[in-house]
């Protein structure tokens, strides 16, 4: 029986910073690509879920872009109106998982300072409880798509790359877990999981 790994944000959890600042900047997608570009805050949120702290983080770009202050602190001040809840179909894929008695693993890039209090233990994500081990990014100051994070979780858990099937939905952290011998599933619906996890010889029901 295959050991079966998932990534959790935009598979499992919803994650949408857009969400934030569409209301920020009244729904001008070029001013928000322009924010992005600016400050580099996506490269910032890399390195908050590799650990580094979010006042930090979020000071140093302040300092930088004092024009963008307030979007700039938007990514703690209103982190949680980012995420919007479980992806309720790949969460039935899941259960469906555990129901059939698949070892179940997480491997995700996330800040612990966020993760923790607001997520792993509120009762909307209580199916974070099917996974035999969770690493977080955060925790082992390491990212994916950077090898180390992934042998962790292996040599942890004491798995064999040729038995586990990993399912995220970026390329680069899909192409890592190849180049250690892992199979991969790139994620873009439940429905297409369902029919990928199918030719690995794993049968899921279609959510209803």
């Amino acid at each position: 029986m295959k050991n079966i790994i998932f990534d959790l944000g935009n598979v499992l959890i919803l994650w949408d910073p857009d969400v934030v600042y569409k209301k920020f900047f009244s729904g001008d997608l070029t001013k928000i690509q322009r924010f992005y570009e600016e400050t580099g805050i996506q490269k910032a949120n890399a390195e908050m879920d590799r650990g580094r702290p979010f006042q930090e983080a979020l000071s140093e770009l302040s300092g930088k872009f004092p024009h963008y202050h307030e979007p700039i602190q938007f990514w703690k001040t209103k982190w949680l109106e980012m995420i919007g809840g479980p992806i309720e179909d790949s969460v039935k894929v899941l259960e469906s998982l555990h129901a059939q008695g698949y070892p179940l693993y997480a491997l995700t890039n996330f800040a612990a300072e966020t993760f923790f209090p607001h997520i792993r233990h509120d009762h909307k994500y209580k199916f974070l409880n099917y996974f035999k081990d969770i690493v977080v990014s955060g925790v082992e100051q390491v990212i994916k798509p950077d090898p180390k994070i992934y042998e962790i979780l292996l040599r942890r858990n004491n798995l064999k790359p040729e038995n586990c099937i990993f399912i995220d939905d970026s390329s680069d952290n899909i192409n890592a877990a190849q180049n250690l011998g892992i199979a991969t599933i790139k994620f873009t619906s439940a429905e297409q999981l369902i029919d990928d996890l199918g030719k690995h010889g794993i049968s899921i029901p279609l959510p209803s």
